[in-house]
C-alpha cells in the first residue's frame, strides 16, 4: 500500500483522471502487505486471500457505500499483485470484472510444478465475464515479458477482451505510475478519449 500512495500516487492520479473527465467517480481500496514475507504468501494464488477479498473486504466496502457492479470494479496490482489480480478475477468474476495487471508474475507456480500455473488454469476454466489490461516492460526479460505474452495469447484464444501493452521500461514503479491510469482508462474510462501516452503499442 505504501508504494501506491507514494511511488505511485494513486489518490492524485484518480483526482487528475476525474478532473479531466477520463473516468467517472471512483474509489480505491489500497491493501497493504505488512511484510515482504507476507506479500510472498498472500499474493501468489492463495485461496485464503481470495476468500478475504470476497467475503470480508468487499462486504466491508459495500456497507460503506463503496461498491459497484462487477463490470465497473477493477482489481489491480503489479508484479505478484498483477498475478493476484488475475487469480482473483478468475475466482470471483461476480465481484471483479476487470483485471489490471502491471508486470504480472505469471512465471509463478506452486513448488514442484512447471512455471505458468495460472495461465494453465485459464486454459482449463470456462470463460467468465472478465476484461483485461496487461502491461509489461520490454526490459524485464523473458520471465515477465514472455509469460505476459503467453497469458495474452491464452486469453485471446478463449475470447476475453484484452488490451496488452509493452513499453521500453523495467520492473519498476516509474513505469507503473503511468500504466495504472492508462489501465483504468482502458477498463472503466468515460469514453471521452484516450491520452496519446496510453495508446497501445
Amino acid at each position: 500500500a505504501h508504494a501506491y500512495t507514494r511511488q505511485v500516487p494513486t489518490p492524485t492520479l484518480l483526482d487528475n483522471l476525474l478532473a479531466d473527465g477520463l473516468i467517472g467517480p471512483t474509489a480505491a481500496l489500497i491493501i497493504a502487505n505488512p511484510t515482504d514475507l507476507s506479500r510472498q504468501v498472500e499474493l501468489p494464488p492463495n485461496p485464503q486471500f481470495a476468500r478475504f477479498m470476497a467475503e470480508e473486504l468487499m462486504p466491508w466496502a459495500k456497507a460503506r457505500g463503496l461498491s459497484a457492479p462487477a463490470d465497473r470494479t477493477v482489481v489491480a496490482g503489479s508484479s505478484y499483485g498483477g498475478l493476484a489480480s488475475a487469480y482473483l478475477g478468475l475466482q470471483h468474476p461476480e465481484l471483479f470484472g476487470n483485471v489490471l495487471s502491471l508486470s504480472g508474475s505469471y512465471w509463478w507456480a506452486p513448488e514442484g510444478m512447471e512455471p505458468g500455473w495460472l495461465t494453465r488454469e485459464y486454459v482449463r476454466a470456462p470463460r467468465v465475464p472478465l476484461r483485461f489490461y496487461l502491461q509489461s516492460g520490454l526490459f524485464e526479460g523473458p520471465k515477465i515479458l514472455d509469460t505476459n505474452r503467453q497469458l495474452r495469447d491464452v486469453l485471446q484464444a478463449k475470447g476475453y477482451p484484452v488490451v496488452q501493452v509493452e513499453y521500453p521500461a523495467g520492473h519498476d514503479y516509474l513505469q507503473w505510475r503511468g500504466s495504472l491510469p492508462c489501465g483504468l482508462i482502458a477498463l472503466i474510462g468515460s469514453g471521452q478519449g484516450t491520452p496519446q501516452a496510453c495508446e497501445p503499442r
